[in-house]
């Protein structure tokens, strides 16, 4: 009998070793290395949920957010996809994104959604996903649904990619499939604190999520990700803002995490908490964070496929940077770009860090 992507979101959760999560890294890939990271301002209204109603004008029910501006509000509660394990090539909503050359095999920790609407939706603009005291809701279930957008930026041509969804504070994204290659654009920008539960990103065109509101907290849950040549979470938020991913595969991709490294008025600190989280195919480190700015990355039950290398320092785990403001050149990799321990800035101990 074939699992279904919860059951296998909770077979990772018994595997790794769980811990209560608290809030409180040259060699490079071909790609900016500390982009802005930026959103689109255009935008459409925002989006319903699966099971919209039939008596909208322009959008499908299954279609899982209108981008007609459709203010259909149907909280339901979506059954979930059955799903492939195999994930040897790029999404297939598009062209190949930035970092979708790695096949991964069919050896994969958790099962990959299969989309409930087919080949999917790929929206002219930005979807706005309003929080409920905008009037929309606090809770957007896709029901597994694809969607994209139509972005003709190219994925390894720095930043100016269409974001596909722009979450406002407060909100919950679940269950969603975000297109592969250009459609997938700068994929998910949060406007505040939001949480992506249960979101599989096909292919990794610009960055899979940005972290955007000084202060905020954007939460990343049993989750994949897959395929970028740069970066996947992007943190462009201060204030003590923080991005906690728990729960989660992420595979072929440059960077996990980066905090912003010559963003306007650039500045700290920013917090990168991660937890029961596995790895394979990384390119250059898990987590780059700004030392100068106060930056912290707590690592704890990391599994990397294969093992970390001790002697060769691969994969690198997490780099300090000395990082520039007002895009006025580029960061600067400390300690000759190697992998810290137990700093002040990066919070991680070797006994950590695990073989799958």
């Amino acid at each position: 009998m074939r699992l279904g992507l919860t059951s296998a979101f909770t077979m990772l959760l018994a595997i790794g070793a769980a811990g209560a999560v608290q809030i409180g890294c040259s060699d490079d890939a071909a790609a900016p290395d500390d982009g802005q990271g930026g959103s689109s301002s255009s935008s459409t209204s925002s989006g319903s949920i699966g099971n919209t109603s039939s008596t909208s004008s322009t959008t499908s029910a299954t279609t899982g957010g209108g981008a007609d501006g459709s203010t259909s509000s149907t909280t339901a509660g979506g059954t979930t996809a059955s799903s492939t394990t195999s994930a040897t090539t790029g999404g297939t909503g598009g062209s190949t994104g930035a970092g979708g050359e790695e096949p991964l095999g069919d050896d994969l920790p958790m099962e990959i959604p299969t989309p409930t609407n087919g080949d999917g939706e790929i929206r002219t603009e930005t979807t706005v996903l309003k929080n409920a005291a905008n009037g929309g809701q606090d809770v957007y279930d896709f029901n597994n649904q694809k969607i994209g957008v139509n972005n003709t930026e190219d994925c390894d041509d720095g930043e100016g990619q269409k974001t596909v969804f722009e979450v406002e504070d407060g909100v919950t994204v679940k269950n969603l499939i975000i297109a592969g290659g250009l459609p997938g654009g700068n994929g998910i920008v949060c406007k505040g604190d939001c949480t992506l539960d249960h979101v599989y990103w096909e292919d990794v065109c610009e960055d899979a999520a940005t972290n955007s509101k000084d202060g905020a907290t954007m939460r990343i849950n049993s989750s994949i990700a897959l395929h970028s040549a740069d970066k996947i979470f992007q943190h462009n938020a201060k204030g003590g803002s923080t991005t906690i991913v728990t729960n989660s595969y992420i595979a072929d991709f440059g960077k996990l995490w980066r905090s912003c490294g010559d963003c306007t008025a650039n500045g700290g600190p920013r917090n990168l908490i991660i937890d029961n989280v596995r790895v394979d195919a990384v390119k250059t480190t898990v987590a780059g964070a700004n030392q100068n700015y106060g930056d912290t990355v707590t690592i704890t039950n990391l599994y990397v496929k294969g093992g970390y290398d001790e002697e060769d320092d691969k994969p690198k785990i997490c780099q300090e940077y000395r990082a520039v403001t007002d895009h006025m050149g580029e960061s600067e990799k400390l300690h000759g770009g190697a992998s810290q321990w137990n700093t002040d800035t990066c919070r991680v101990s070797k006994s950590d860090i695990k073989s799958w």
